[in-house]
């Protein structure tokens, strides 16, 4: 009997040490991009680091389950021929906020930016988070329903960290305008009547409507993506007449 219990014992021993194995390398896994990521950014203090904690959280979320070969998934996302849409935001969303980055260390300017990025709308870093990460939300949510891989969350909980990250990045902007309009007053408010808040293109010039807008176009973007792979066939029926 006692050797029963020590059995029982040793196997379960062994599963919370391959269980906590398999989580450390995960988590080795997660922190080998990230890092590099993080140590791209320029040193713009306790801001920069709130500013890119919900785009860092949602990698740790979402891409937990890369590759180790990163040469090998980056090749796979440039040269295979499908989710052409989410590849496509994915990539304008990584230029938005590179380019962003690089031309506020190149300007070094003191004082309100306003050019550059900063003319199609005032938060481009922000625009350029959430559009990487409605094509990797599109993308995660078709694999779960599509294929044999393996996450752990569901397609339901995949979008609702979306969500979280796109409120958060709409709020970052708010408090970001109160304190931007308490410095440069005039001069903050001449460029706020000019400028779009998040999305390109659309100027309502009322806060309620612009953060209005700024959640239902990207909602609207990512669900449309969704339902388009959800039911392939009806467009192949319209195209086909």
């Amino acid at each position: 009997m006692g050797e029963v219990r020590f059995a029982h014992a040793a196997r379960g021993r062994k599963k919370v040490v391959k269980s906590s194995e398999i989580l450390r390398s995960g988590f080795m896994k997660v922190a080998g991009y990230l890092i590099p990521l993080a140590q791209s950014l320029p040193p713009l203090g306790i801001w920069t680091g709130l500013m890119t904690l919900p785009f860092a959280s949602y990698l740790i979320l979402m891409l937990a389950n890369l590759p180790v070969n990163l040469p090998r998934a980056l090749s796979e996302f440039f040269l295979t021929s499908f989710l052409i849409p989410e590849k496509i935001f994915i990539i304008i969303g990584l230029v938005c906020i590179l380019s962003s980055i690089i031309y506020m260390r190149l300007t070094k300017k003191e004082g309100l930016i306003t050019s550059g990025p900063y003319r199609l709308v005032r938060h481009p870093q922000y625009f350029g988070m959430i559009l990487t990460t409605l094509g990797l939300t599109s993308w995660s949510v078709w694999i779960l329903n599509n294929t044999f891989g393996i996450g752990f969350l569901s397609p339901s909980q995949t979008i609702g960290v979306w969500f979280i990250e796109l409120f958060t990045y709409i709020l970052l902007a708010y408090i970001e305008e109160r304190q931007l309009s308490s410095k440069y007053e005039e001069a903050f408010e001449n460029y706020k009547s000019q400028v779009p808040f998040l999305i390109p293109f659309l100027k309502l010039n009322r806060k309620g409507l612009d953060i209005l807008i700024s959640i239902l176009t990207p909602a609207i973007l990512l669900f449309g993506l969704i339902w388009v792979h959800a039911y392939p066939h009806f467009f192949s029926n319209e195209i086909g007449g």
